[in-house]
């Protein structure tokens, strides 16, 4: 290992061995104000004093960032890095350069204890559709069964996406970088912009951390939603900003013990909890709270939306220091099934003005606690 490769293992070695295997809140105290280190355990202790992580850098392996499809010597690479050693593993994208990708999947389960992927440089998606249809595929950068994964850098990734927005459906949902079945998940210090259709997406994950993101899209841009949690538990969403052309963050079924806190939000939808029951399919949301907020021109605030007629369950969403402005005169709206009535919403501090008009609060088949100032007041439809 040289003397550069050996410095950058020390840095990560102290930078991602707290944060890593430090669990984030448990179920009970997803709402807790209060926040700070946990105590370390005896094995972050070892693995403090045991020696830095091995880093496999993709150049190594082929890369050469020259415009040409780098995606073999990725995944050449990725195959070192998590499986040539039972310790951690550092999978390094050199920054200043900027590499092709392909559609790609980075998949475990991994023999390495812990994996950093730091992505330093720029990731390029093509801008031409067809390598997607014609392999019938949705994901650009897609993780996989891996648990103790850490994505972070710096770096860019760049979804390309003005031809997909050209030739917008809805029914083919893609995006551009998504965690599928992850455990223990850190994502942090990335900008992703200009995506197919979803920026970021989680899927049956669990214990998931995303912070300092920076997301953007024109705004324009349709279905081009930022963060998109599905089928997850005890997810942290943190000081990340988003602009795009549809929700900032959607949140929809399965999902359970999110915190969404400290977000800039705009252009875009808002901050979103649904659809959920589309074709009559049963659906559940529970345990979500939004704060310390900013909306900027977003065309729906905070919002529930669900399919009527729908068995849904929505339960203990609290919206808490929510400001800003909205584009639309609908600011707040919560539309729940008339099957199974939304319970447990609590709004606390929110203000939300119209952009030239007067916004709205409105509800419907939900019970809603309006706690402190809360602006607009939020009444229930008939």
């Amino acid at each position: 290992m040289g003397l550069e490769r050996l410095l950058l293992a020390s840095i990560v070695a102290m930078w991602i061995s707290p944060s890593i295997l430090l669990p984030l809140a448990s179920s009970e105290e997803i709402f807790l104000e209060a926040e700070g280190p946990a105590a370390e355990s005896s094995d972050e202790l070892w693995l403090r004093s045991g020696p830095p992580p091995r880093v496999v850098d993709v150049d190594d392996y082929g890369a050469r960032a020259n415009g040409c499809d780098d995606t073999e010597a990725f995944l050449a690479a990725w195959r070192e890095a998590c499986n040539s050693s039972d310790y951690r593993s550092v999978y390094l994208v050199p920054e200043g350069k900027t590499y092709l990708l392909m559609p790609v999947s980075f998949c475990g389960p991994c023999r390495a204890i812990s994996i950093t992927a730091m992505i330093k440089g720029t990731l390029e998606a093509p801008s031409n559709r067809s390598v997607w249809l014609d392999r019938n595929l949705q994901e650009w950068i897609t993780f996989e069964g891996i648990d103790r994964l850490h994505v972070l850098g710096g770096g860019t990734l760049n979804g390309n996406g003005q031809q997909w927005w050209i030739n917008s459906c809805k029914l083919n949902r893609s995006m551009a970088i998504y965690f599928r079945r992850c455990t223990h998940l850190v994502v942090e210090d990335l900008e992703v912009r200009d995506s197919m259709q979803m920026h970021v997406a989680i899927a049956y994950s669990w214990n998931v951390l995303v912070s300092k993101m920076f997301i953007a899209a024109p705004g324009w841009s349709p279905n081009t939603d930022g963060i998109h949690v599905s089928n997850s538990k005890e997810v942290s969403i943190s000081d990340c900003t988003i602009s795009t052309g549809d929700d900032c963050i959607s949140i929809v079924t399965g999902s359970m013990f999110v915190r969404v806190t400290g977000i800039f939000c705009g252009p875009g939808h808002g901050i979103s909890i649904g659809s959920l029951g589309a074709n009559n399919s049963w659906a559940h949301v529970s345990d979500v709270l939004v704060e310390k907020a900013t909306l900027l021109g977003t065309t729906n605030g905070v919002r529930i939306k669900t399919w009527q007629g729908s068995a849904i369950a929505v339960r203990n969403i609290h919206y808490r220091n929510i400001y800003g402005t909205s584009a639309s005169k609908v600011a707040i709206n919560f539309i729940c099934s008339e099957v199974v009535c939304c319970d447990g919403i609590q709004m606390q501090d929110i203000y939300l003005v119209g952009e030239g008009r007067y916004a709205t609060c409105s509800y419907k088949n939900a019970t809603v606690v309006q706690l402190g100032y809360s602006f607009p007041f939020c009444g229930a439809e008939m």
